[in-house]
């Protein structure tokens, strides 16, 4: 193992105190390579390094309760994320604005971002009649006095009833001054009350964040029909998202917001930098849209990073990443499917849209799994779509299988096994929660100990608050390679998989989650080390895009984010290298 790039006692102390944001000069860079999207027009990509400008439509900073130590939280994280990634400009909104009065806390934040011209504050409002906050009147005074050009509410948290009559008074005044209005759709209710509030403000610009990617059945027709919605895409990481609200005429409606410091901005402008739409309306969703809703004429300054890696270039060029890519966490639905069941919208998440966009971002290759077998239960059946998904996929890429206990005998469970593990193309193991067993549980031992047998890895969701299991699995089959899935979706979740990695050599850790927290993929490295850190993206549930952003943006080394992205995957499919046909071995491994 090389020698970590800082340990994890520096990662933390030097997170605690208040730094100064990365060297930052700006202006325009020069052009950078082009690239096209497989079949598309070249009119629709235009080169991103010519100064896209990106205004971040929500971050937020401030205290706020069961925070873990290395959480990113301070006015200065953000703006060294800011710095990092290239945003130039922001909203800002501040937990006190919730959690204390409100407007003791709106001017408290106003005057904290007074002397970053580049950062623009998010007064939380409500209504006057209980006595503690400002009538309409006196709080557009106040927002003009403070160059406030956008506020939230928080209806349930603040416990306000937005339907009542006693609000009309706030909304007419939002609704006449067609002020930009934040919320969440819990904040309102359910989903029934966002569409009774869209319907009862029209003109009200009502930008929701928060909205996840299993929430799609419920946001797509609201956005389709109601033009004063707006919405980001901070958890609402859907598969080809842009691509398919571009196609349906909704792009004036989508808006950049990163929720920075909690979550990546790296992550998210990403998503936009490899978007397959025109470079106008790249350019819209990045900084346009939110600009005319803001009612600024005058562009604020472009901010670059002028000291960015080649990764970063090349995502902000939209070209594949120079570097190879594997993929740790795959999912394949059958060809021409967008749905996965259940609460799950994957649009084109069949191989010939994942392929291609896995050769966008410059994928060498990466483990393939199964859908229906994995989440849907139907392990007999999703195993043949691995496969099928192998018949078509390029080269570099290898199949894991998956076998329920729960509807077999070990013996039954033998026989299967051997059958699909005689396709050579497969040597990973993709167990789920849905079985109902915890993955230590003697049923999965004709499993374990074939896997043990043939030198396979396994790819772990934990089952349970702990990771027990891999421990226990790590030290019953050492000759298998046990992986951690989503270690990085949470600063707790890291705790965890550091802990049992430096226990258990044979134990890695993949990042992908929904949340991309800030620094998280940083923190992973300083307390495992650079060589155990693996990239995974879990597409096409999620869309690779804000997976691949969070680690190019982190502040880690290049030479520690090329082995992440890829050079890392060698120790875990080298003792299956041997049985992969050689269309199947990434060409990275085949040197």
């Amino acid at each position: 193992m090389s020698e970590q790039p800082f340990s994890r006692r520096e990662f933390l102390k030097t997170n605690a105190v208040l730094g100064i944001g990365a060297a930052i000069s700006p202006g325009f860079v020069q052009h950078r390579q082009e690239v096209f999207r497989d079949n598309q027009e070249s009119s629709l990509v235009t080169n991103a390094a010519v100064g896209r400008l990106y205004f971040d439509g929500f971050t937020r900073i401030g205290p706020r309760k069961y925070k873990h130590p290395a959480e990113k939280w301070k006015l200065d994280d953000l703006l060294n994320d800011m710095d990092q990634c290239s945003i130039s400009a922001a909203l800002v909104a501040y937990t006190q604005s919730v959690n204390y009065d409100l407007m003791y806390s709106n001017l408290e934040l106003s005057r904290m971002i007074k002397p970053h011209p580049h950062l623009f504050p998010i007064w939380n409002v409500m209504p006057h009649q209980t006595g503690e906050f400002s009538e309409p009147a006196e709080l557009g005074r106040l927002m003009a006095e403070h160059n406030v050009r956008a506020v939230s509410i928080h209806p349930k948290t603040n416990a306000w009833d937005w339907k009542g009559r006693h609000c009309m008074p706030l909304f007419s005044h939002l609704s006449k001054t067609k002020t930009l209005t934040i919320t969440t759709a819990s904040e309102l209710g359910a989903w029934d009350d966002v569409e009774e509030f869209l319907k009862q403000y029209p003109y009200l610009p009502l930008l929701l964040t928060g909205a996840v990617w299993n929430e799609q059945r419920y946001v797509l027709p609201l956005v389709q029909q109601y033009k004063n919605l707006h919405i980001s895409f901070d958890n609402f990481q859907i598969n080809e998202g842009l691509e398919y609200l571009h196609r349906i005429g909704c792009v004036d409606q989508l808006v950049f917001a990163s929720n920075s410091p909690t979550m990546s901005a790296g992550a998210h402008r990403t998503y936009i930098d490899y978007a397959a739409i025109p470079e106008p309306d790249r350019a819209k969703i990045a900084s346009g849209n939110l600009m005319r809703l803001l009612k600024i004429g005058t562009k604020p300054a472009l901010r670059e990073n002028m000291k960015d890696d080649i990764l970063m270039q090349a995502v902000r060029a939209g070209a594949p990443l120079p570097v190879p890519v594997i993929d740790m966490h795959m999912h394949m639905l059958h060809e021409g499917l967008n749905s996965g069941g259940w609460t799950y919208r994957m649009e084109n998440g069949g191989p010939t849209g994942i392929f291609a966009m896995a050769k966008r971002l410059g994928y060498q290759g990466g483990g393939i799994m199964s859908w229906n077998g994995v989440v849907s239960q139907n392990a007999i059946a999703g195993n043949p779509c691995t496969a099928e998904a192998l018949d078509a996929a390029p080269k570099g890429y290898w199949g894991l299988a998956t076998f329920d206990p729960s509807h077999y005998t070990q013996d039954e469970l033998r026989k299967i096994i051997a059958g699909v593990y005689s396709d050579k193309r497969f040597i990973g193991m993709k167990p789920y929660q849905f079985y109902g067993f915890e993955y230590h549980d003697p049923v999965y031992d004709a499993w374990w100990e074939y896997g043990n047998e043939h030198k396979f890895y396994g790819l772990i969701h934990n089952s349970r608050s702990d990771l027990l299991e891999v421990e226990t699995l790590a030290r019953k089959y050492p000759d298998v390679r046990w992986i951690i899935a989503h270690a990085g979706g949470s600063y707790k979740m890291a705790d965890m998989a550091i802990a049992v990695m430096k226990k258990y050599p044979n134990v890695f850790a993949e990042i992908t989650l929904t949340p991309v927290p800030l620094g998280v993929i940083e923190y992973l490295v300083a307390g495992a080390g650079e060589n155990r850190i693996l990239y995974g993206s879990d597409l096409p549930m999620r869309d690779p895009r804000q997976q691949l952003g969070w680690l190019v943006f982190s502040t880690l080394p290049l030479e520690v984010k090329k082995k992440v992205l890829g050079e890392n995957a060698r120790q875990v499919i080298q003792p299956c290298l041997d049985r992969l046909p050689e269309h199947n071995r990434p060409s990275l491994f085949s040197n």
